[in-house]
């Protein structure tokens, strides 16, 4: 979990400088993203939520940041719109954003029960960071939590490499942005299968990953931000807007 401690400005200057002088001296061929640069150059906010989760370990931060710019720009973060993604997973409430949490902090929502190995991982990637990056800009780089609905779930729609692929997402390109991992009415039958999913998560991801059900639910997420399906009080239905 990032440290509530504030870096100290000589720290992020030394990221912020190191990174200027790395482009000028090592420019990447594809230029980063004026977007990025912007939030490098007129605010602390970024490197300060970088340099906490990583300890105020500088080199790693600027490491890790100058790996973030350059994946930024290669997956297009800044192209991705409604008009261009898959729009039978934009549709079908695969992955969506409805309510928060106890903390006040927006939940993710992953239909586990939807999902199966023949659907493409890239599209869903490509709708995961769209609603990631929807929401960081909404609110200000704030946490959220990612809910991920086992629902009606079975072993075939349990997809090791897509979870894998999700939680690499977060812990290296927004390393910062979890709140809780969610994860609800997990199926007897996926025990075996989930117990394999917590050997890959990192040692931070396990602290926040609860294991929930309708009777303890609203530990995390209160009645009236719980779906009806979840046990809560809720009976909206998805709808892209």
């Amino acid at each position: 979990m990032p440290s509530d401690a504030e870096p100290t400005a000589y720290q992020i200057g030394q990221v912020r400088s190191s990174i200027l002088e790395k482009l000028e001296k090592e420019p990447p061929a594809e230029p980063f993203h004026p977007t990025d640069l912007k939030r490098i150059n007129d605010s602390d906010l970024w490197i300060t939520k970088l340099l906490q989760v990583y300890e105020f370990d500088v080199e790693k931060c600027i490491t890790r940041l100058w790996e973030n710019l350059t994946w930024r720009q290669s997956f297009g973060v800044y192209d991705i719109n409604e008009t261009n993604l898959n729009q039978e997973y934009l549709n079908d409430g695969s992955i969506f954003v409805h309510n928060k949490d106890k903390d006040g902090k927006p939940l993710l929502i992953l239909t586990i029960k939807m999902h199966s190995k023949s659907r493409n991982q890239e599209d869903l990637l490509r709708i995961l960071v769209f609603w990631i990056e929807r929401l960081q800009r909404d609110s200000n780089l704030d946490k959220i939590t990612l809910f991920m609905d086992m629902t009606g779930s079975g072993l075939s729609n349990l997809d090791l490499d897509f979870i894998k692929t999700i939680v690499g997402v977060f812990e290296t390109r927004y390393p910062y942005v979890p709140n809780y991992i969610l994860v609800h009415e997990l199926p007897f039958l996926l025990n075996a299968a989930f117990k394999i999913v917590k050997t890959f998560l990192p040692a931070e991801a396990l602290k926040i990953l609860k294991v929930t059900t309708k009777k303890d639910i609203d530990q995390y997420v209160d009645k009236d931000n719980c779906l009806k399906i979840w046990g809560g009080n809720d009976d909206y239905v998805y709808k892209f807007a």
